[in-house]
């Protein structure tokens, strides 16, 4: 299944991309949570038959409907089974997930996947675009993977720099650019998540090509990198 991607704004105004969790893998953090809940259950049974147990006595439906709600707010959005596989429910525009949205989550779990044996909620994660089940939808959640990748704001990238006057500039077309272009360079230079290292290089590799054809080079500078990195330093320092 091909990955999709949700752009999250954090309260700092920094835009993180998450992978939106797949149904293999919501499927298997579900998996993992019955498989603990089944093991408490027979570990509930021995001690019930050894006379002091008797408090366990709750029906396994019951158990497992408990378990996601109690487990989901201690670890503030992630039961055990999506703790393994790196998974946890956020708000799409930011924020922290409030109780009020677990509960509301939680309390149409049982048509979602309990007494529909998961197929309506599999119905339409696999037909929602990000991936939302019922409750999802209901509560205006979604399950990410925790790998994240960020993109800068223009303010971070201001200040990932002190503007000197001295400091040469190689470039100075590219106060001729847009901000978003150098959005766009610092993102491709800072952000490797969710890519494999191949098409990063190449990524950069396209992207300083591009920038050198725009600025009528005559030569490619040999290093990619900090080619971008002086576009960047130099539209800074022209510009602030």
């Amino acid at each position: 299944m091909a990955s999709k991607h949700i752009d999250i704004i954090t309260s700092q105004n920094v835009v993180i991309t998450y992978d939106l969790a797949d149904f293999g893998n919501r499927f298997l953090s579900n998996i993992i949570d019955l498989g603990l809940i089944y093991l408490f259950n027979y570990l509930r049974q021995i001690l019930v038959l050894a006379g002091i147990g008797e408090f366990f006595m709750v029906e396994n439906i019951m158990l497992i409907w408990i378990y996601h709600l109690t487990i989901i707010t201690f670890f503030k959005g992630r039961t055990v089974g999506m703790r393994a596989l790196g998974l946890r429910i956020m708000k799409p525009m930011g924020g922290e997930v409030a109780f009020s949205d677990l509960f509301l989550r939680w309390i149409v779990r049982p048509l979602d996947i309990t007494f529909t044996v998961g197929a309506l909620g599999s119905f339409l994660m696999l037909g929602s675009e990000k991936r939302q089940r019922l409750g999802d939808m209901l509560a205006g959640t979604v399950v990410v993977r925790s790998k994240q990748s960020v993109h800068f704001s223009l303010a971070d990238i201001l200040s990932f720099h002190n503007k000197n006057t001295n400091s040469p500039i190689k470039y100075p077309m590219v106060r001729h650019f847009q901000e978003t272009d150098m959005l766009f360079i610092k993102n491709l230079l800072q952000n490797q998540a969710g890519y494999s290292s191949r098409v990063h290089y190449e990524a950069i590799i396209d992207c300083a090509l591009h920038m050198g054809k725009i600025l009528q080079l005559e030569s490619q500078p040999a290093d990619n990198k900090a080619f971008l990195q002086q576009i960047v330093n130099d539209y800074i320092v022209l510009t602030r």
